[in-house]
């Protein structure tokens, strides 16, 4: 028999069906909060193809090559003007010949009525380059100073003589002979200056260009008349002009007049 003095307590399960929604409510939110959290990973290939880009295409730049003649990209000075031939004027066998007149000076011995030729190749102007010629050698330094010789420029229909500034290969065409040709020759009426020496000095006169132009001037010319080549006398000593001073000086001192 029950005692009727005690009173039974029923389960509240109202109260427990609150309590266990409030936790599982709780659960959602912390689950919730750590899939926000997380990183997103996706695994696989795509299932729709992705088309390559269109446009302009681009290749990766190349290395900017090292200045020439060093490896570690440190800029090296121009070398030092070269005695050896020189043959990169092209060969044309075309020449420009000078207009320009200029009388002979002094009034004694053989007048050589000349003209001026520059291959057309040589990118010079034939009247300033005969010019040049002119007051060389109607300088009394030259080999107008003995009296025996003189020299006028004149037109092309008028000379007698031809002094020409060529190629290395035109030049050899003409005098016969490469190895002269790479400096100054002369044949017959027609005396022949190398045009790409006549542009740059060789070492052998230190960078006077002026003063090697000379030079050919009168080596060239003193084969027309007949010179005959010399070699050095000496060392520390003038150099003929009728050595070959651009080859090289062996021991003399450059000099550009007879």
């Amino acid at each position: 028999m029950s005692d009727p003095g005690v009173r039974r307590r029923g389960f509240n399960w109202g109260r427990i069906a609150l309590v266990v929604g409030a936790v599982a409510a709780l659960i959602a939110v912390v689950f919730g909060v750590r899939a926000l959290s997380a990183p997103v990973e996706k695994a696989g290939a795509p299932t729709i193809p992705v088309p390559s880009p269109s446009g302009t295409r681009f290749t990766s730049p190349s290395p900017s090559p090292s200045p020439t003649g060093t490896e570690s990209g440190t800029a090296t000075a121009s070398p030092t003007p070269s005695s050896k031939p020189a043959s990169s004027i092209k060969a044309t066998g075309d020449f420009d010949w000078s207009t320009a007149s200029v009388a002979a000076s002094g009034s004694s011995g053989t007048l050589y009525r000349y003209v001026v030729g520059v291959e057309s190749s040589a990118n010079l102007q034939a009247n300033s380059v005969a010019g040049t010629i002119a007051g060389v050698l109607n300088d009394p330094r030259s080999w107008t100073g003995d009296g025996e010789a003189r020299f006028a420029l004149v037109g092309e229909s008028k000379a007698e003589v031809r002094i020409q500034l060529a190629s290395t290969k035109t030049a050899a065409a003409v005098c016969g002979s490469d190895a002269a040709a790479s400096y100054a020759c002369a044949k017959g009426k027609t005396a022949v200056i190398n045009a790409a020496q006549w542009k740059t000095p060789p070492a052998s006169f230190a960078g006077n260009l002026a003063a090697y132009r000379t030079f050919l001037i009168n080596h060239a010319v003193g084969l027309l008349l007949g010179k005959s080549e010399a070699d050095c006398g000496g060392k520390g000593s003038k150099a003929p002009v009728m050595m070959p001073q651009g080859a090289g000086l062996n021991g003399c001192k450059a000099n550009p007049w007879p």
